[in-house]
């Protein structure tokens, strides 16, 4: 199960002018796709912990109100460390990923996963960090929720903005 993504494009009557650049609202619906073949242990080692692994990596697949449609082969992101404490019952995971559009343009994300292991609700809090093309500079923050259904992808959503450079 993975991360997130967000992505921007555009701007819109919405957005705001400020002297680092234009800050423009989005809305992300999306899919969290796993790759099931690259595993990461996310607990504490021995007894009395059962064992609770997930994907290290996968895709982003998705449409945002700013941007259209990521190109999914080329949104990726990684789990790069992770842990669960099982008093709360919530696994938090570390997460680094890329987006890109259908124009090529990309930006950079780091992302905090926070997975309810006994209701499977999830919650990602992302921040744009940088980009290439129109992305170039550009930095922003997210909130996502959804649910890990156990099946191929995690569905998720939610609202956020980005800042672009003038």
């Amino acid at each position: 199960m993975l991360v997130l993504a967000v992505i921007f494009c555009g701007f819109s009557k919405d957005s705001q002018r400020s002297k680092t650049g234009v800050t423009v609202p989005f809305k992300f619906e999306g899919v969290i796709i796993t790759d099931h073949s690259s595993q990461t242990v996310c607990t504490p080692e021995g007894d009395p912990y059962p064992t609770i692994a997930h994907a290290r990596s996968g895709w982003l697949q998705g449409n945002q109100s700013h941007g259209g449609r990521l190109i999914t082969e080329q949104s990726t992101w990684t789990i790069f460390n992770c842990h669960t404490d099982f008093t709360s019952g919530i696994n938090t995971s570390y997460i680094e990923g890329v987006n890109t559009v259908a124009n090529g343009d990309s930006y950079s994300y780091t992302c905090i996963m926070l997975t309810n292991i006994v209701t499977m609700e999830v919650v990602l809090n992302v921040t744009v960090t940088d980009g290439t093309g129109r992305y170039d500079g550009a930095t922003g923050q997210a909130v996502l929720t959804g649910f890990n259904t156990g099946g191929a992808g995690i569905p998720v959503n939610g609202w956020g903005s980005v800042t672009f450079n003038k």
